[in-house]
Formats: C-alpha cells, sequence, structure tokens
C-alpha cells in the first residue's frame, strides 16, 4: 500500500491518499510456484507408479531414467534429425492451413450467401477425424513427410477458416467508413484497421491450429511410418526401449511448451490492446 498526495477542491491544500500496488511481480510469482509445484507432483506420481506391479510388468522406467536417457540424446545427430523431421511437417502444415484457411474464410464470410450454402460442408468435413484420412493419405504419398503434412494441415486449417468466417461477419463497418474520411492509404488501412481487428478473432483459431497440427503431426509419424517422433516412438517401442520411447514422449512436450510460449509471446506483443491483455498487464 502506497500513498499519493492530491490537492482537495476547496482548500488547495493536499492529502495523502492511499494508493493499492499493482501486484503484478507477486502474481507472477504465485503463478510460477503453482506450475512448478503442478510438475513436481506429476512428477512424483509417475514415479510412485513406475514402482507399481503393472508398471514393472510393462517396464515403464521412472522419470529419472527418462530424463537421463534425454539427456543422453541431445548429443546424437539422429535425435536432431528426428526432431527436425517433425518441425518441418509441423511448420509446413501450419503455414499451409494460414494461406488456405485465411483468405478462403474471408472471401466465405464476406458473402452470406456463400456462408449458408458452405456451412453444411465446412461442418460435415472439420468433423472427420483427422487420424481416419491416414490411409487415404498412405495410398497417395506413402510414409513421408508429404503424408503428414497432409493430414496435419487437414485438422489445422478448419479452426483458421472458421475463425476467419467469423472475423469477416462482424467486421465493423463503421470502422472502414473512419479510414475512408480519413483518407487512409491501403497500407495504413490494413496496419491500423483491418488487421487489429482481424487479428482479435484470428488469433484463437491461429492457437488451435498450431496444437492440433503439432499433436497430429506425431499420430501420423506413428501410425503412418513417417520419419520423425512418432516413428522413432514406434521404433522404441517394437524393440522394447520404453527408457528411449519417454524420452521422446519428453521431447515431444517440450517442443509443445516452447512453441506454447512463443506463441503466448506473440499474443502479448500483438494483442497488447485487447482488454484481456490490459487485464493481465
Amino acid at each position: 500500500m502506497t500513498h499519493q498526495a492530491t490537492p482537495l477542491a476547496a482548500s488547495g491544500q493536499q492529502v495523502s491518499v492511499p494508493v493499492r500496488a499493482r501486484p503484478a511481480r507477486r502474481t507472477w510469482g504465485r503463478e510460477l510456484a503453482s506450475q512448478v509445484g503442478a510438475v513436481i507432483a506429476a512428477l512424483v506420481l509417475w514415479h510412485m507408479f513406475s514402482l507399481t506391479d503393472i508398471a514393472q510388468k510393462a517396464a515403464m522406467p521412472a522419470p529419472l531414467e527418462s530424463f537421463v536417457r534425454f539427456a543422453e540424446l541431445l548429443v546424437t545427430a539422429s535425435f536432431w534429425t528426428t526432431i527436425g523431421s517433425t518441425l518441418f511437417s509441423w511448420s509446413v502444415a501450419l503455414l499451409l492451413s494460414l494461406v488456405i484457411g485465411i483468405p478462403l474464410g474471408m472471401l466465405i464470410g464476406r458473402s452470406r450467401r456463400a456462408a449458408d450454402s458452405g456451412k453444411f460442408l465446412i461442418d460435415f468435413l472439420r468433423t472427420i477425424p483427422s487420424l481416419a484420412i491416414i490411409p487415404l493419405a498412405l495410398l497417395l504419398l506413402g510414409p513421408s513427410n508429404g503424408m503428414v503434412v497432409m493430414v496435419a494441415t487437414f485438422t489445422a486449417v478448419w479452426p483458421v477458416l472458421i475463425q476467419a468466417m467469423y472475423s469477416a461477419e462482424h467486421s465493423d463497418p463503421v470502422l472502414s467508413r473512419v479510414a475512408q474520411s480519413f483518407r487512409l492509404t491501403l497500407g495504413d488501412r490494413i496496419r491500423y484497421v483491418l488487421a487489429p481487428e482481424f487479428l482479435a478473432f484470428f488469433w484463437p483459431g491461429v492457437r488451435m491450429a498450431v496444437t492440433a497440427s503439432l499433436l497430429v503431426t506425431v499420430g501420423a509419424e506413428l501410425i503412418g511410418g513417417a520419419p520423425g517422433i512418432g516413428r522413432a516412438i514406434q521404433d522404441s517401442l517394437l524393440v522394447n526401449e520404453q527408457v528411449t520411447m519417454f524420452a521422446y514422449v519428453i521431447a515431444a512436450a517440450l517442443i509443445g511448451l516452447a512453441i506454447n510460449a512463443v506463441l503466448m509471446l506473440l499474443q502479448r506483443k500483438l494483442l497488447w490492446w485487447h482488454p484481456s491483455m490490459r487485464k493481465e498487464q
């Protein structure tokens, strides 16, 4: 609690008014402590379960063994080749979903007739399980990165497409009229009017697309036998190397955490004006 001097309206005197200090650092420390505590609790539960008879029969490793094996894999070239293959497939699939979903969703959302006629087809296609099209992708492209990109793109394009449709349908015409009245150039109109307005709608779809494409990428590699983390997990399981399998699972989890951290940073940078971001800050 701090005090700030404010002048009185009648006498001109100053009084000390209590002002509540911002608890930003304290809140951040509590969040970090809670997250670390949750991780420690999960590791303890994992270790306790690894001591049970069920885990012993399945040769399930303890957390320490898995992390030691993960550290050993970090210095091998095959590990980074596997990680690079997964990241390549994921990034290409995410880029394709953005390139396809955003323009197509904007065009459909701008036309009421197109939105009404395409609603059933979009709802039908996006309910198809992503892993169900792996056999078709295997027939077309074989166990390759192209197959993984095809399956992951099919998964990630729908949230982007739908959010783009919503952004086009709920765009404020007053902002466009204000931009026209001020005679803004096309670049300024995109930068100051269209981008901030549409980005608030796009961003949830982008975050869902990032997560879904990563999960499906690993799943497609696991089932389809394409090079990457999923195939490394399957190969380790086939030769009964559960420690190596869990090490690659840890690698996939850490990649997901790193990507989520980058997305949160970009969200604070791009959507700093949004009420939700101002509330957090």
